[in-house]
């Protein structure tokens, strides 16, 4: 047959088979390195039923974040991996539409991975990131025009506000959150600075508490105009609120012929809580965040903060005594809050509560 050379068949043959190979293998040393972006077989795991990981409960950790804080949220995320025990719950990212394309999901979960360091079980964690969009829009009655609004906060209108809503009245309804027992919320600059020497989501669910927090402060008055008195309307109409209200020693603010208030409105300092959303998702206080909800402008006109609703829902809510759980052992620094320590005490040296 003219033109026929076995030689050069082999020859071809012998580098087909070459690259073939190369391929292969760069593709498994690209999947073996390359994170996926997505979690649901490991959802899926979580979803299946209660006792997940041996345990009665499940949890996840959360943010809420943006492009232009992933330098912040590599560092938080590296504490978390570092001084964070506990079982690998899955890290849900919240974003508004920074990452609803593939390429920044993918760069973010690398850079993650690169900043933990490849033999430090990175591609373990990485696997327990997700990316949760958030559909934010303003409630009914509130101008788009930031000019007709004339909020506080206008340079972060209406960014800032939706996020105090979100995490004020709408977070314990979020779909994503519907099988979870817990939720821990970090901000992206929230640093763990030393590890703990217990999981404080279990410390949570061991001490049968319905909110853990690490510090108390409080709000200038510049941020809480009407709070006081929403509340007190809200009291004033719903005695088991006032008696809750009396046992946790609550006391109120009173106003001067200027307007000013006498006390500043205190508040949980949010960038670190642990939540039971089960609690949190009771009837009576369904409807006292309604309440919140039906004067918008609290949160978009006067940037109420989710901090101090929320210390007034826990207060108005539930027993501090026995319902809450200050978490001062935690090694914890956030730039915008100072809180002080307590000795670490493991769990197992810790009484349960009184039936």
């Amino acid at each position: 047959m003219k033109g026929f050379c076995p030689t050069a068949l082999r020859s071809h043959k012998k580098s087909l088979y070459i690259s073939l190979g190369l391929f292969f293998l760069f593709s498994l040393f690209w999947s073996s390195r390359h994170i996926p972006t997505s979690t649901q077989a490991f959802r899926a795991v979580l979803h299946a039923g209660s006792n997940s990981f041996g345990l009665p409960y499940t949890a996840a950790i959360l943010y809420l974040i943006r492009l232009e804080d992933a330098s912040d949220l590599l560092d938080s995320l590296a504490s978390v991996k570092r001084n964070l025990p506990g079982p690998p719950w899955p890290v849900i990212l919240f974003h508004t539409g920074d990452f609803d394309e593939e390429g920044p999901r993918i760069e973010l979960v690398d850079n993650v991975y690169n900043h933990l360091g490849a033999n430090n079980a990175s591609k373990e964690f990485t696997e327990r990131i997700e990316f949760v969009k958030l559909d934010w829009r303003l409630p009914e009655g509130i101008s788009p025009d930031v000019n007709v609004v004339n909020p506080v906060f206008a340079h972060q209108w209406p960014g800032y506000h939706h996020m105090c809503s979100f995490f004020s009245t709408q977070i314990f309804s979020h779909p994503r959150l519907k099988d979870l027992t817990y939720y821990m919320r970090l901000d992206t600059d929230s640093l763990f600075t030393a590890p703990l020497c217990y999981d404080p989501i279990e410390v949570i669910h061991h001490r049968q508490r319905s909110y853990g927090y690490v510090f108390i402060g409080s709000e200038p008055q510049w941020v809480t105009s009407g709070m006081w008195a929403l509340v007190q309307n809200y009291t004033n109409t719903h005695p088991s609120v006032d008696k809750q209200l009396r046992l946790n020693n609550w006391k109120w603010s009173h106003r001067n012929e200027d307007g000013d208030e006498s006390l500043d409105f205190s508040g949980y300092g949010t960038n670190l809580e642990i939540v039971n959303l089960g609690a949190f998702r009771r009837r009576d206080i369904r409807e006292w965040l309604d309440a919140i909800e039906s004067y918008p402008e609290g949160i978009y006109k006067w940037r109420w903060g989710d901090a101090p609703l929320r210390y007034a829902t826990v207060q108005m809510f539930f027993d501090v005594e026995k319902d809450t759980e200050l978490l001062c052992g935690i090694r914890y620094t956030h730039p915008w809050n100072e809180h002080k320590h307590c000795p670490c005490v493991p769990l197992d040296q810790m009484a349960l509560p009184a039936n």
